[in-house]
């Protein structure tokens, strides 16, 4: 069911294309004819324009709603890109705002690592120079006393060999001086004793 403005403007493009075809494939032919009909001259120049504004006018009807849903599609499309682009603006920056927070709390971590890091340190070194002077310690005292056993050990044995000296010289020194007279008055001595004892 057309309209019978439909029904027109069909014919007419109709027309209008037919015109336009037939100056397009022939204008040789067309530019002899004008030439050798000089009468038409004007007359041919304003119907080629009118031809031409009536195709126009009939494109940009036809033409109408496809182009204005085109450009509010593509419109809607470029909207869309923006905001999206909007969006990702503000993700990044609070992206960029997360990183640069976690960057200024490492910094702080940082510094407290290196501070725990070297109060550890410093403790393990007075443990360690703690336990060295506690070993220095007991190497020590066992040397005292391993110097005063082996001290006390050569005190008795220089005693013993200064009394086996001494009673070697006291014998060497009576033998020398003893007579044999000193020998028979200290026998005869011995085995009187001996009888009293009896």
């Amino acid at each position: 069911m057309r309209t019978v403005m439909g029904f027109r403007i069909e014919r007419l493009l109709n027309a209008s294309l037919v015109n336009a075809g037939v100056c397009l494939a022939l204008p040789t032919a067309l530019l002899a004819a004008e030439n050798a009909e000089s009468g038409w001259g004007s007359l041919l120049e304003i119907g080629k324009a009118a031809n031409l504004i009536l195709v126009l006018a009939v494109l940009v009807w036809v033409a109408r709603k496809p182009l204005a849903n085109f450009f509010a599609s593509r419109s809607q499309a470029i909207q869309d890109q923006l905001a999206e682009a909007q969006k990702a603006r503000l993700e990044a920056e609070a992206r960029l705002a997360e990183i640069n927070t976690r960057m200024s709390s490492l910094e702080a971590e940082l510094l407290d690592i290196r501070a725990v890091a070297e109060r550890e340190a410093q403790e393990e070194y007075q443990r360690r120079v703690a336990e060295a002077e506690r070993d220095a310690q007991k190497i020590m005292e066992r040397a005292r006393r391993e110097i005063e056993g082996m001290t006390r050990t050569a005190q008795l044995e220089l005693k013993a060999h200064v009394s086996e000296l001494s009673v070697r010289l006291a014998r060497q020194k009576i033998q020398s001086e003893m007579t044999d007279d000193d020998h028979r008055r200290l026998f005869a001595r011995f085995v009187a004793g001996l009888g009293g004892k009896e």
